[in-house]
């Protein structure tokens, strides 16, 4: 079959070498053109498919099919070329067949196990995406998914290209355009990574080792959290609400839940900054969700032991607090296990799992925020202020502190003093006003 469709037709062979499953997809539209019959394309007189074909020249496709290779170097050497190749092309000599064959390589390489290969990727995408200018909107949809996720890579360097690259072909007030016009592929994308893609799906295990496989995995799915909040961020409410069922789909899925207590920091930290982006922005897409996703985010982020995270973990309990305080009451629903109020006791004691400086600022606006019934609940006073005296303990234990600089262990005590100070005034002051309105209330 495929020598019946190639022939003689060296543009025909290049495709193929290139990306069979496309070529072969556009040899069937081709054939039908030109059978005679009436398309778009001849209607319109818009550029035909043989003719795009016409563009993927011997060099170009060699080095898309080495781009499909295993190893590092060979994938390298051929992203070298491609740059080079954008360089000293232009759209009609040569742009437009690699901008076809381009956005499923992209979404493939773009999340390489390789730190190299990755800002290698993005750079050779930037350089198309920046050449070819309005041309891309025909291609758009196909690499936005991927395009944003690179926001969120873990190296500086790739995320920083991705971003500069977008911002150069889209204008300011064009971007959040892009958001709406995109924001079912966006979705779509990170949905698919989130709730259906695993770490054996996203690997080859007959070339990459368990580690390699796992990375990968943590990566597309932290990165897929962070599109899911960049479009949060960047599209108006009325028009996110319009979208509250596809959000929902990730939003109440099981795997979302327990991904808040992942071993992955950075994906905890996504999730965090995920439930920042929807508190502050559009709370009320979280009107059907919220319930589970606030207990699931109570249950795990108290143990949460990696201080780089908790500044997103507050933010995100500080804010989900702020729009559902009954998320702390009970439900009533009988289920075992430590109350949120618990969780928060023990991580108090355990002197904000290493982070006070970050946790004891927090911890005064936690307070103010939650409901009258769980500030009221027995002992609460009590326990809040015998886990803060624990934790105080912990601070100034000699075996923590012996490696500790000054500065570090002053900023500690400042925060720690400060939380004591505020935190009982607080609750002092609230149980006086309480105990004055009863006394009122009984004369």
């Amino acid at each position: 079959r495929a020598a019946d469709l190639v022939g003689d037709d060296t543009a025909a062979i290049n495709a193929f070498k290139a990306n069979p499953a496309l070529a072969f997809s556009q040899f069937s539209r081709g054939s039908k053109a030109k059978s005679g019959a009436a398309t778009p394309e001849n209607g319109s007189g818009a550029t035909t498919p043989n003719s795009v074909l016409d563009q993927i020249d011997g060099h170009l496709a060699a080095q898309l099919k080495r781009l499909g290779k295993h190893d590092a170097k060979t994938k390298m050497r051929a992203l070298f070329e491609l740059k080079a190749y954008i360089d000293e092309h232009t759209w009609e000599t040569g742009l437009e067949g690699m901008m076809l064959a381009w956005p499923p390589l992209f979404r493939r390489h773009v999340f390489d196990p390789d730190r190299r290969v990755r800002a290698s990727v993005v750079q050779v995408h930037a350089d198309l995406v920046e050449k070819i200018g309005r041309r891309l909107a025909a291609q758009l949809r196909l690499v936005i998914g991927p395009w944003m996720a690179a926001y969120f890579d873990p190296h500086r360097e790739v995320a920083r290209t991705a971003r500069h690259a977008f911002e150069t072909v889209f204008s300011e007030a064009k971007r959040k355009e892009v958001f709406v016009f995109c924001s079912g592929e966006l979705l779509e994308f990170a949905t698919d990574n989130i709730v259906n893609q695993t770490v054996e799906t996203m690997s080859d295990a007959r070339f990459t080792d368990e580690q390699e496989m796992r990375s990968k995995y943590e990566h597309v799915v932290g990165a897929s959290f962070g599109v899911l909040g960049l479009v949060i961020e960047e599209t108006e409410s009325k028009q996110l609400m319009e979208r509250q069922a596809e959000f929902d789909v990730v939003l109440e899925n099981k795997r979302t839940l327990d991904m808040i207590g992942s071993p992955s920091s950075y994906i905890r930290r996504s999730v965090y900054r995920l439930i920042r982006a929807m508190m502050l922005k559009c709370p009320e897409l979280a009107a059907t969700s919220h319930v589970a996703l606030a207990r699931a985010l109570l249950k795990h982020c108290f143990s949460d032991s990696d201080p780089n995270a908790h500044g997103d973990m507050w933010d995100a309990v500080l804010l989900t607090t702020k729009n559902f305080p009954r998320v702390w009451i009970s439900d009533g629903s009988g289920k075992k296990g430590p109350s949120p109020a618990s969780r928060m006791f023990e991580f108090l004691r355990a002197r904000c799992r290493l982070a006070p400086t970050i946790s004891y600022p927090s911890v005064l606006a936690l307070l103010a925020n939650l409901p009258a019934e769980a500030l009221d609940a027995p002992s609460f006073q009590q326990q809040f202020d015998a886990a803060l005296w624990h934790g105080a303990t912990e601070s100034t234990d000699g075996s923590r502190s012996a490696h500790q600089g000054s500065r570090s262990a002053h900023r500690e005590g400042v925060a720690l003093v400060t939380a004591i100070c505020e935190c009982s005034a607080f609750l002092w002051t609230r149980t006086l006003k309480s105990t004055s309105d009863s006394d009122v209330v009984a004369a």
